[in-house]
């Protein structure tokens, strides 16, 4: 069975078990959602507002706001106070309000492809200690942004070798960035929409993200070469809503949404897909130099870097008197289930 049949399936098991009544609705309800972003990172909102408002005879729909209704950082907050209903809540700008679900955020998980990303993303929206962390924000989980383990575009001399990132500037989430910063790379923190200035004037010498992200915010145009294999994670991203408007929520409007979000995650990863094939050849158009990271480079970044990342992370939540360990040890054991 495939990655995504398997993680289709999951959701199934999960909306048969939390879904036990379909309700009609007495009301329309109107939500607005705060979305971030370009590219095939922002499918998985626009693909789940497009379910719900097909599909909902207009007694539910949700209206999509780019980078208007909150500054990125702020939109957990917002959510929190009901300023609007739904938003992308991007964890790494944040950490310190929702610390257990930025474990995703750890660089160099076990965690393969996006489906599988999706599928552990899920289970852990379902842990109890999760559910309370976004409770304190008075919000909810409602789907993650799944993307690809991220890569590096940048400008200067390639890492060919690990050595080369000894004094980089590197704009990445901080799991991705502790872990290179091993080698001497510093970590820049910056919004998606500030990394093309950031390059342009010297701020960065390099960004890690997604090849959608390359080229959405066209960094190919300031940049000299991209990875290849690199496999260092990703940045976590909840679609989240907000508690009081969800649980106002007849039961088939939340059946609605469910639905919506297995939608939301086949379109989103297909268009990841197609966003690296549209990407690359335009790299290659702009002769930036391909940089193979072999599979030994990739191996001493998990030991030597990933490893200390994960210890000091698990150890500063352990030091608040939180299940740092426990929502690691669940994580992986996720990661492995998924991957058969």
């Amino acid at each position: 069975m495939s990655d995504f049949n398997t993680f289709r399936s999951a959701i199934a098991a999960t909306l048969a078990l939390t879904v036990t009544s379909t309700a009609s609705a007495a009301e329309t309800v109107k939500w607005d959602m705060a979305i971030i972003g370009v590219g095939a990172f922002r499918v998985a909102g626009e693909a789940l507002a497009e379910y719900v408002n097909t599909n909902s005879d207009g007694e539910f729909t949700i209206k999509l706001h780019q980078d208007t209704l909150s500054p990125a950082r702020e939109i957990l907050d917002n959510l929190a106070v009901g300023a609007f209903e739904l938003g992308y809540v991007i964890s790494s700008y944040h950490p310190g309000k929702n610390p257990l679900v930025s474990t995703l955020d750890l660089p160099f998980l076990p965690i393969k492809t996006m489906e599988q990303r999706g599928a552990v993303a899920e289970a852990l929206f379902e842990h109890e200690d999760i559910k309370k962390e976004f409770g304190r924000w008075n919000t909810v989980p409602i789907m993650a942004v799944v993307q690809p383990n991220y890569e590096i575009i940048g400008k200067g001399t390639p890492p060919t070798t690990l050595d080369v990132f000894d004094g980089m500037r590197v704009k990445a989430t901080s799991g991705i960035g502790d872990a290179l910063g091993h080698f001497g790379t510093r970590l820049i923190s910056m919004t998606g929409a500030e990394q093309y200035n950031g390059l342009q004037t010297g701020v960065i010498d390099a960004v890690a993200a997604t090849y959608s992200a390359f080229g959405g915010f066209k960094l190919y145009e300031l940049t000299d070469w991209y990875t290849v294999g690199m496999d260092a994670g990703t940045a976590h991203v909840t679609v989240t809503a907000n508690r009081d408007a969800y649980e106002a929520l007849s039961d088939e409007h939340k059946m609605l949404l469910d639905e919506a979000k297995v939608y939301a995650y086949a379109k989103s990863v297909e268009a990841q897909l197609a966003a690296t094939d549209e990407n690359v050849p335009i790299f290659d158009e702009y002769k930036l130099q391909r940089v193979e990271i072999p599979a030994e480079q990739v191996e001493k970044l998990r030991s030597e870097a990933a490893q200390p990342v994960w210890d000091a992370y698990i150890e500063s939540l352990e030091s608040k008197g939180l299940p740092g360990q426990e929502i690691l040890d669940f994580v992986i054991a996720e990661a492995k289930k998924v991957q058969g």
